[in-house]
Formats: structure tokens, sequence, C-alpha cells
């Protein structure tokens, strides 16, 4: 998802009592029993009895987070213990296709074998918490906060909460569903249950189960075009929410199951690294179009002061709108000797490959589950990648790439030039580099003065701010 709040946006839902829309907008405590042997089966139990689950060292945070005037269903703990030992199911057999044998950790009440939920009273009434990010989430997380302050051993981890709060029943339908960071939104209500998949009136199970995925770090992402959707269905990060509910063919694609991999939730025993430890990185990458195989050939190499487990790359086309990446089709690779970038990106796999514009994300996935990124730019014109030769830079006019933008291909520009293509003299702030280009820019007509070159995309050129009265764009591959 993009940005830390990961806002994703979802769709219409209908349940029995009416219209419910969801969006998904990603210190050491007592540590819960693990078991000793895995189950062979994690199916709902007939009777009382509660299913076997795996507990991790570190697991999941279940927080049922009670409005004042909206008290939690009296059943809520043994119902969804049947759903969260599916989720985990789901979780360890989609993980299994890349070979990660691994379960996400959810923690145990040894007295009754059910999964553990910390139930926290809220401080106001169920209107006090729509579904507006800005006005719930914090004010959500800000309680939890304070609970947890005379409550710490309840929590298992200090990352990942899952966080559900009951369907209101004051005729409103708006409240929090989302990824927020690290932690996520849902509701509950008595249909959040095993055996009600599929239910044809409501996505609200899968969409809980999508919107775990963000609080375990996955963003969104699509199947690939031809070796996926054709056989294994819809991403669970793309539209799995629907389809899962539904009881249709949802799939984990394998860069989230990497991502899960080295995931704090999904190691027993825990590893050495501090989860999430930020690391210093630099990352340089290039991509050749080949003709004739339609792909891209990536390369690159990257420093790490932190072991890098997998490289991760996103091919994410920017549609304007509310994509918010829901299309971005996604590779992992091995690093490569001498911290080495190497990947094939077949076209066939794309959805969009004739006159769009592309967001590349390169990330680095770090062994301790952190990641760091860098992003490229460039786009389709006539089912032709535009970089090298055929590339361009677009000039902004205030920093962040904001105000007017003017795209310029490889050339030389003069101040006459700019102006003729909407570049006002001494008026740019940020530029945003295609693939295979570098700029210079002069501070004099005709390509005198003072220059910077540039060869990486810049959100403020601060040092040439409002400088630029000629330009030079270059290919270089």
């Amino acid at each position: 998802m993009k940005n830390k709040k990961q806002l994703c946006f979802a769709l219409l839902l209908m349940i029995s009592s009416g219209l419910l829309m969801t969006a998904c907008k990603k210190a050491p405590v007592s540590e819960p029993e693990t078991l000793s042997t895995k189950p062979t089966t994690l199916a709902l139990n007939s009777g009382t009895t509660p299913p076997s689950f795996v507990t991790n060292t570190k697991n999941l945070n279940i927080v049922m987070f009670v409005p004042t005037d909206n008290p939690a269903l009296s059943d809520y703990k043994t119902r969804l213990t049947s759903l969260l030992v599916h989720f985990q199911g789901w979780f360890h057999t989609e993980m299994l296709r890349y070979g990660y044998d691994k379960y996400m950790g959810l923690p145990k009440v040894d007295s009754t074998g059910l999964v553990r939920f910390i139930e926290i009273p809220a401080q106001f009434a169920q209107s006090a918490y729509p579904y507006d990010a800005s006005i719930s989430a914090t004010k959500i997380l800000n309680e939890i906060a304070a609970y947890k302050a005379t409550h710490a051993s309840a929590f298992s981890n200090s990352s990942h909460t899952l966080i559900l709060l009951p369907q209101r029943t004051d005729g409103s339908f708006d409240q929090p569903f989302y990824g927020y960071g690290k932690n996520c939104f849902a509701t509950d209500n008595s249909n959040m249950a095993v055996d009600k998949i599929p239910n044809a009136t409501s996505n609200l199970l899968g969409g809980m189960l999508h919107e775990l995925g963000h609080g375990l770090n996955l963003p969104h992402n699509h199947a690939k075009y031809a070796s996926e959707q054709p056989t294994l269905g819809t991403s669970l990060m793309g539209s799995g929410n629907v389809t899962f509910s539904k009881g249709q063919p949802t799939f984990l694609t394998e860069v989230d199951a990497a991502i899960l991999n080295r995931n704090e939730v999904f190691q027993n025993p825990l590893p050495t690294e501090i989860p999430y430890e930020s690391a210093t990185t630099t990352i340089n990458t290039q991509f050749a179009y080949n003709a004739t195989t339609q792909a891209f050939n990536v390369t690159g190499s990257f420093t790490s002061n932190k072991e890098v487990n997998d490289i991760l790359i996103y091919m994410d086309p920017d549609l304007g709108g509310s994509d918010a990446d829901y299309n971005a089709v996604a590779w992992r690779s091995n690093p490569s000797t001498g911290n080495t970038i190497s990947a094939t990106i077949p076209f066939s796999e794309l959805y969009y490959k004739n006159n769009e514009a592309y967001n590349i994300k390169v990330k680095l996935l770090l062994k301790n589950g952190g990641n760091v990124s860098k992003t490229y730019s460039f786009s389709f014109l006539n089912g032709v990648p535009q970089i090298g030769a055929n590339g361009s830079a677009k000039f902004h006019q205030n920093a962040s790439y904001g105000g007017y933008g003017v795209s310029l291909p490889v050339g030389q520009y003069t101040t006459a030039d700019l102006i003729s293509r909407g570049i006002s003299n001494n008026d740019v702030s940020s530029v945003n580099l295609g693939l295979g280009v570098k700029v210079i820019m002069y501070d004099g007509d005709n390509f005198t003065g003072s220059s910077i070159e540039l060869t990486s995309s810049s959100t403020y050129v601060s040092t040439f701010n409002d400088k630029a009265s000629s330009i030079k764009v270059i290919a270089v591959n």
C-alpha cells in the first residue's frame, strides 16, 4: 500500500441489514506456549473443542475494541478463533507453494485452548470511531497504547495488531476497515465465521484477510497476466477480498510470501536480527529493453549494512485516480554474487503495455523483515517502452513534482525552446527522470553558465531551484 497508512480503496458491500463500504487505506514480553508439533489439519473441529493451531514465540496481537454503547458479541472468542485458525492455515498453505514452511503465530489461552483476544473498553461511543482514518485510527491506537502501558504482558509482539470493532448498531456502517501501517482494522458480526465462506452477500470475510495482509507488511499487487491468473486466480492483495469471500480461487503471490517469510510473527524460533531495524542502503538499477524477447533485463547493484534476503521488483502502471497500486505486478529474485541485481521482466505478464505510464519500485527485503526501495519511471508509447534514446524527463514548476509538469524527450533545449514547450525561464524546482536518461540544467541560455547534472529523479533541486535557462536530456543506455 502506498504511504504509511496503507490506505487502499475497496468496494461496496451488501449485508443482510444494509450496505457497508469497506476499504483498506501498513520491549520483550512474556512468551506464549509453542506447540511441539504442527497440526495436520487446521479445519474447524466439531462440537466445542477448539481447533488446533500454531503458537510462535511472537504472535499476532488481536484486539477487540469495544465502544461504550456497542458490546462485543458473546460468542466472538470461539467463533473468531476458528476463523483466525482458518486464516493461519490458508497463509501456511499458500507459502508452501514457494517453499516457506512457516505459520503466522496466534497467541493461545492455555486454559481454554482458544486464541487470546485483548478486549479493550473504548472511551467513547461507536459514533466516535468512523471510517475516516484521520479521525479514528490515531484515536484508537492511542487508547490501545494507554491500555498496553498497564497490560504489557497481554501483547505478544510490538509491531502487528489486528483491531476488531463490533459492527455498529446505530444504523450506520461508518467504521474503520483498512490497513494502517503495521496495524489493521476490521468489523465483527455474527457472519464472521468459517462456515459463512463462501458468502454471496458480503465481502467482509475476505476483507478481514486482505486487511490483515496489510497489517503484516503486504502492499497491493496483482496476479501476473500469463503465468498466475489463469491457474491461481486472484491475488489476495489485489481484489482477493472479493474472491476469497465468495469461495473463488484466491492466492498469495511469491513476493507476498517472501515478505511474510521474514515477518516477525512468522519466526519460530526468533532470529538474531532486531525486527525491522533500519538499514543504510544504496540501490542502482538499470533497465534494458530487449525488443526480440519483449522484456526488460534488469541489472544493478546495491549496498546495505543489514543482510538482504530478497530483491522485489514491482511494475506499477500509473493509471491515475484511485489506482493505489492494485495493478502492480511483482517479481522476486535472490541477491546475486557481489550484491548485484539480476532479473527479467517479460512484458507478457503485464496487463498494460500500450500507452501507459509506469512506476517501477525496486525493493531490498532485509532478513530482519524491513525493506527499502527506489522508484523509477517510464512510459509505453505504442507498445514501446520509452527508455534511453526514446526516453524523456519531466520538469516540474514546484517541489515534489507540483505545479505544471512538462516532459522533454532526449534532446537539447535553449531558453526559447523551453518557453515554447511550456517551461518558464528560471522556474524548475523538481525533475522526474525516465529510465535511461540523465539531465544537465544550465543557468544560462545556450548551455552556458553554471550547471547541475541529475542522474536520478529529484523532488527538489535545492542548489539549482528556479535557475534552469537551458536543458539537455541525454540518453545513457
